[in-house]
């Protein structure tokens, strides 16, 4: 019997499986087939929740909290030469820093290098983006989880086409739906009200302001609208609250009343069952997770034509697709739906059919397995 594939998984850190990466890092971990596969997690910061849960997956902990000291530069060059000890057959590397700093040192050491991509690389500085490219010539594969992302990494990164895999999200969920009428009685809504959900953390490039603003017209038509915004409060730059800046907006509108912020909800399903309609007004975005939670909820969905959205949403089939920053047509698509209840239904029907064929959990694991071991045999028939 051949020994086991040894995969090492690199994350910069893992607060917990609730994002969108680090829940699919967690659902892709928890279903290895450890039969054929064995894992392992290098991190370059502690991690509670792995350190905890993650029984019988060795961790490795370096502790580095920026990448710019001697001190952090020993630790990733000894964390290669350990990797290499170890004899690890694949790395798959997730978040920022690690695809920086690890693909020429994994290369170097003859570990096979997988990195994933899950946005349109919004956070990318010059030079990070140049360092991004020279990496490429040590990268034996890139994984986007979504057409726009791949065309984004082969565009901006100058990957060939044929190294980077498009794996589509698996998607989950860790508890029943409600129905609407139990989910409405947990957030305290009318059950008679005309509800929007917005699933986004409070960060100016997810534009929740249109969402506010697209609120006031809508109300206009229907009284009883109201929104629910679901997401975190993120500092962003000077460390100012955006949450004060859209309460001031909603307040200027007349609309104060009206919008709910719930915050960063453990689960945000009741928010969506709750809903009418579905937002989502980014100006980027990969493959949105929150997309795929309103199709999974069997909701009609407005938002912006960017990144992914497309490859989810069809025009006119599952939802509706806009410009970004065009709120009239925000306001307009969905005072529509509102008023088209049989229209609204079969739009979500046909969301939730494509979400259940599309995002399979056990499809988006096999895929990972499938280029672990095309990588690791190409590895071992060259030895």
């Amino acid at each position: 019997m051949s020994r086991k594939i040894r995969i090492l998984f690199i994350l910069d850190q893992f607060p917990g499986p609730t994002a969108g990466t680090e829940g699919q890092f967690w659902l892709l971990l928890q279903n290895l087939d450890r039969n054929r596969f064995e894992p392992s997690i290098l991190l370059l910061r502690p991690s509670r929740f792995l350190e905890s849960t993650a029984s019988g997956v060795s961790i490795k902990v370096l502790g580095i909290l920026k990448l710019r000291s001697p001190r952090s530069l020993w630790r990733i060059l000894t964390a290669t030469v350990w990797a290499a000890q170890s004899k690890y057959d694949v790395a798959h590397i997730f978040f920022n820093d690690s695809s920086l700093v690890f693909p020429l040192l994994l290369k170097l050491v003859g570990i096979k290098v997988i990195v994933s991509r899950r946005d349109l690389g919004f956070w990318h500085t010059p030079g990070q983006l140049r360092i991004l490219r020279w990496n490429r010539r040590f990268v034996d594969g890139i994984v986007a989880n979504c057409k726009a992302v791949k065309k984004a990494v082969c565009e901006s990164e100058r990957y060939d086409p044929s190294r980077v895999h498009v794996i589509y999200n698996g998607l989950v969920r860790r508890m029943p739906l409600l129905d609407r009428a139990t989910a409405r009685r947990s957030l305290t809504i009318p059950l008679d009200a005309k509800v929007l959900t917005i699933v986004a953390n409070l960060r100016p490039l997810k534009r929740i302001d249109d969402a506010i603003r697209a609120l006031a017209l809508v109300r206009k038509r229907n009284p009883s609208a109201i929104l629910l915004i679901v997401g975190e409060d993120r500092p962003f730059e000077g460390g100012k609250s955006l949450r004060k800046e859209l309460e001031s907006l909603a307040t200027s509108l007349g609309v104060y009343e009206a919008v709910r912020f719930l915050g960063a909800l453990p689960d945000p399903m009741p928010s969506v069952v709750s809903a009418d309609v579905c937002l989502l007004v980014s100006e980027t975005e990969g493959l949105s997770n929150a997309i795929m939670e309103y199709m999974l909820a069997a909701r009609p969905v407005v938002c912006t034509d960017v990144g992914g959205n497309a490859e989810l949403i069809s025009e006119s089939e599952t939802g509706n697709l806009i410009a970004v920053g065009d709120v009239d047509r925000l306001a307009d698509s969905t005072v529509a739906l509102l008023r088209n209840a049989g229209q609204a239904s079969a739009y979500g029907t046909a969301a939730q059919r494509r979400a259940i064929e599309l995002f399979a959990p056990i499809a988006m694991v096999d895929r990972h397995m499938e280029l672990y071991a095309t990588l690791a045999s190409s590895l071992r028939h060259a030895a």
